[in-house]
């Protein structure tokens, strides 16, 4: 078989295991079982919505995007930061008798 055959009979069977599954879910058990979470959960479910409804509302713009990543890059360069140099300053404050020994 030729790798394009291999990648359609592959892309078959998974949209046949997906149609599957989603003929297999009732709605009214979808409905209650969100329901049952959103009572336990009012929070979560208040704040999923929000984003749900940001995101359908076309609150994602790429500028949002090019934000919401420097966000993200920055803060995890600096918590990459503060660990590595919490690490040398560990390595150096240990004294030199213990280097060499194993704990």
């Amino acid at each position: 078989m030729a790798e394009g055959e291999v990648e359609a009979t592959q892309d078959g069977e998974a949209r046949e295991k997906v149609n599957d599954t989603l003929s297999r879910l009732d709605a009214t058990e979808i409905t209650r079982a969100i329901s049952a979470f959103a009572r336990e959960n009012p929070h979560v479910a208040l704040a999923a919505a929000a984003g749900l409804g940001f995101l359908l509302g076309g609150g994602l713009t790429p500028r949002v995007l090019g934000r919401l990543g420097t966000l993200a890059s920055r803060s995890y360069v600096k918590s990459t930061l503060a660990q590595a140099v919490e690490s040398i300053l560990n390595e150096q404050a240990r004294p030199q008798s213990q280097l060499g020994s194993s704990p």
